[in-house]
C-alpha cells in the first residue's frame, strides 16, 4: 500500500506592510487634498486602516516636518504653547536627560523616562519632558537613538 502525500502549504499570517519613501510621500500628498500642509491630527482623521501611521513617517524621515517637506509640503509651524518650553533646553540638554535615566533605571522607554522624571522621592531639577524631547528630536525612538547610539 502506497501513501501519496500532497503538499498543503500552511496558511500564512500576513506580514507588515513595507512601504517605499516614494510610497509614503504619495500618501501624504493624497491626503493634504489639495491643501499646502498637512497636520498630525488632520492626517490621523484622514487616515485609513490600510494607509501607514504618522509614527512610521516620523522613524523612517526623522521627523513629521521633514516627511512634509520631502512630499513638498509646507511644514507644520510648532503650537504657541509649546514654544517657550521646547526652546528652553539645547538637543545636548535632552539627550543628556535620557543618557542619566538610562543610567539611574536602566531604561530608555517612554514610561519609564517620565515615571523616573516626575519621581516626587527624587527630585531632578530641571528635567524635559518626553512630550518636548519627542517634538525636539522628530521622535521618542530618534531621540534614544541619538542618546544611546
Amino acid at each position: 500500500m502506497t501513501l501519496s502525500a500532497v503538499h498543503v502549504p500552511a496558511p500564512m499570517k500576513p506580514g507588515p506592510v513595507v512601504y517605499t519613501d516614494r510610497q509614503l510621500l504619495r500618501v501624504l500628498i493624497r491626503m493634504a487634498q489639495g491643501d499646502s500642509t498637512l497636520g498630525r491630527r488632520t492626517f490621523e482623521r484622514r487616515r485609513r486602516d490600510a494607509d501607514p501611521s504618522a509614527p512610521l513617517y516620523e522613524r523612517r524621515f526623522g521627523s513629521w516636518n521633514r516627511a512634509l517637506e520631502l512630499a513638498g509640503l509646507d511644514t507644520v509651524a510648532q503650537p504657541k504653547q509649546l514654544q517657550d518650553a521646547t526652546t528652553k533646553w539645547t538637543q545636548e540638554q535632552l539627550i543628556a536627560a535620557i543618557r542619566r535615566c538610562l543610567l539611574e533605571t536602566g531604561s530608555t522607554t517612554l514610561a519609564a523616562y517620565e515615571a523616573w522624571r516626575t519621581d516626587p522621592a527624587d527630585l531632578k531639577g530641571d528635567v524635559p519632558p518626553a512630550t518636548t524631547i519627542r517634538f525636539r528630536m522628530g521622535s521618542w525612538s530618534r531621540a534614544t537613538e541619538l542618546a544611546c547610539g
